[in-house]
């Protein structure tokens, strides 16, 4: 298991009001969901076939009360990466077979010679989804201080699959925004501003506004205040977008009117993505967005996206014409929600507290002298567990340097995942913060005994021993 991906539905009639998409069941599982904080705030938005807008929100902003409305803001992540992939097309048009090395002139990486522009907004070049010098100062903040010259830095030393077979990745959207403004001189708030003019998209911002910005929802996990996530350098392109209900839906209208794939025909030629959690062999990729097919008349083309607090989900049904975007300020995935909508047969899923969430409220009250002992009293009684959760909680508190807290619970992600060499070398950095050296320096190398490939782990392991 690979800890940091987490990261990624038959015949309908013509929806024509708001009340035939949200049923009774979906708004009771919004309601079970929003209660136990799971998703503490969940807006919607649905474009009918006509054009017509409709907008459900769900949750308190506060403790007054107040609800979410179609112009609160949320970070919208990986959806970001449709908007990249339209500047592509906008901006290198007849280039887009080009090698990338063309416009990157300085890499001298001879394995990326073959790889096209159009491969990597694919998702096909081989580019893996981060590469093994990916390594932020915080975790909980993961792409803050990213810049041109860290990508530059890993194109000049990744290695790629030479198979091209499709691989989501990340870092290759970064690529891919590099790209783009080194044919165009422009940067990334010229092209992305000028795109979101365009489409007509006021509210959608990109980068974060004041703290006092009371349109901006405060960022969640597990029940618990997270952080922002601030996209620098090429990750912007990656998933540094921050939007509303309301411009999502001009967004979609935009792409309804201007995208050929938006159109009733069958998007040809799409790319198997090999990912079946929507249905064995139903999930495409082509251009910027997944293509979901339940059945032999259905499309859906979706795109989600997650940050360290938020999800977005942005759908749209060829065949009812039917859009729909779901934006919530935690991590647990709203996608099913949005299916649901604009594909009544999609079955709901129902995500429960976890024990994460009884530790995550234990460390908030002061409690935080026996995690391990909790978690396991917890586990036998029959608390159900999610590792990703004990993650994600593990690096909030290490951002925020809690390291007798984050170290605590890397011990819980050591007896869960043993083989895996991201949690060995998470124990690392929680020795090492804890000065602790001749321990990480034993954490370290057990990580590199299972990736012996990542040469970042050898200089983990060197400067523990110079600091004994």
């Amino acid at each position: 298991m690979n800890i940091r991906i987490f990261f990624y539905l038959f015949a309908l009639i013509p929806i024509t009001t708001l009340s035939q998409n949200i049923t009774p069941q979906i708004k009771e599982e919004i309601s079970r969901r929003t209660e136990l904080k799971i998703n503490p705030n969940i807006s919607i938005g649905v474009l009918l076939p006509k054009g017509e807008e409709k907008y459900y929100n769900f949750g308190h902003l506060d403790e007054k009360g107040i609800r979410p409305d179609s112009l609160n803001l949320y970070e919208i992540g990986s959806v970001t990466k449709t908007f990249t992939y339209l500047l592509a097309e906008k901006n290198l048009n007849d280039l887009l077979e080009t090698p990338i090395l063309n416009f990157l002139p300085t890499i001298q990486n001879k394995d990326l010679k073959d790889i096209s522009v159009v491969e990597v907004g694919n998702h096909i070049s081989g580019l893996p989804r981060l590469t093994k010098h990916f390594s932020p100062d915080d975790w909980s903040d993961p792409f803050q201080g990213y810049s041109n010259d860290k990508l530059i830095n890993e194109l000049q030393n990744v290695s790629i699959d030479s198979s091209k077979s499709w691989n989501y990745s990340n870092f290759g959207y970064g690529v891919l925004g590099l790209t783009i403004e080194r044919e165009t001189n422009k940067n990334f708030e010229e092209l992305m501003h000028g795109l979101i003019q365009d489409i007509g998209m006021p509210n959608t911002h990109l980068k974060h506004s004041t703290p006092n910005d009371t349109k901006m929802v405060t960022p969640t996990n597990i029940g618990i205040e997270n952080k922002f996530w601030h996209f620098t350098g090429p990750s912007r392109y990656a998933g540094g977008i921050i939007s509303c209900t309301s411009d999502l839906i001009s967004y979609l209208k935009y792409q309804k009117n201007n995208n050929p794939l938006f159109k009733s025909d069958r998007v040809l030629e799409p790319f198997q993505t090999g990912i079946d959690d929507l249905g064995e062999n139903q999930l495409f990729y082509k251009n910027g967005w997944f293509n979901l097919r339940p059945d032999e008349e259905t499309e859906i083309l979706i795109h989600n996206g997650g940050t360290g607090g938020f999800t977005s989900f942005v759908a749209f049904n060829k065949k009812t014409e039917t859009g729909i975007v779901v934006l919530s300020n935690s991590v647990s995935l709203i996608d099913d929600i949005g299916l649901k909508i604009i594909y009544p047969d999609f079955q709901l899923n129902r995500p429960e507290r976890t024990i994460a969430y009884e530790i995550a409220d234990q460390i908030e009250n002061g409690n935080s002298e026996n995690i391990v002992e909790d978690y396991n009293k917890l586990k036998a009684e029959g608390f159900p567990s999610n590792i990703l959760n004990i993650y994600w909680l593990e690096r909030l508190n290490f951002g925020n340097k809690n390291f007798k807290v984050s170290n605590q619970l890397s011990d819980i992600m050591i007896a869960e995942l043993p083989d895996d060499w991201e949690v060995w070398d998470i124990k690392g950095q929680n020795y090492e913060s804890l000065k602790m050296f001749a321990k990480a320096e034993k954490a370290y190398e057990q990580a590199f005994m299972l990736n012996p490939d990542n040469t970042t782990l050898t200089q983990k392991i060197q400067r523990c021993k110079n600091s004994q």
